[in-house]
């Protein structure tokens, strides 16, 4: 909880540092919906928006095949203290930032959402107040009450979630105040 609560300060500050200098997140360089995005992209757009407030971090190129075939899994960084930050889904506004909080289950494929591995995003669209709260990073969703949060089909934060799962537990430990709470569905 101690490298979790320490990310989203990190950046947090880091996004506040970026805005300062390139205006509010509606006005950076966003591939727009639909729009064509690569790794190279992602990479630029990373080392303009945080890359330069990041200390003493390190691109790993990680190369995803899916079916065969190469697929841009975004842009990976280890950060100082070594954990790792994985920059994806950046088209029409809105960027995922999938921080694992422990190398070598990262590396092997084995990170649980939750667990080992937790959602943050933000997006350029403020229509709603869904999109209002995502103007600054946040844990991956920021609409559902804390009962959907834990037991949504899709990205509900309980154990054997099927589909997606999981990537509601960020959301949860933050609106806990980056506490765990009793039934969170993974030990630490």
């Amino acid at each position: 909880m101690t490298k979790l609560k320490k990310f989203y300060t990190t950046m947090s500050q880091v996004q506040l540092r970026a805005i300062a200098e390139h205006g509010e997140v509606d006005s950076w360089d966003w591939v727009p919906s639909g729009g064509e995005s690569n790794n190279q992209i992602v990479l630029e757009w990373y080392n303009k928006y945080f890359g330069q407030y990041l200390n003493d971090t390190k691109i790993i190129d990680r190369k995803v095949l899916k079916d065969n075939e190469l697929v841009d899994g975004g842009i990976t960084v280890q950060l100082a203290d070594g954990t790792i930050l994985n920059v994806a889904n950046f088209a029409g506004g809105y960027l995922h930032l999938n921080y694992f909080t422990n190398y070598k289950t990262f590396m092997d494929e084995t990170a649980v959402h939750g667990k080992d591995s937790f959602l943050f995003g933000f997006s350029a669209d403020t229509r709603s107040a869904e999109q209002n709260c995502l103007k600054r990073i946040n844990g991956y969703i920021c609409g559902p009450n804390e009962n959907n949060l834990k037991n949504d089909s899709w990205g509900g934060c309980y154990v054997k979630n099927p589909t997606k799962g999981n990537v509601y537990c960020t959301r949860l430990l933050q609106i806990n105040g980056w506490k765990v709470p009793k039934d969170y569905p993974f030990k630490f």
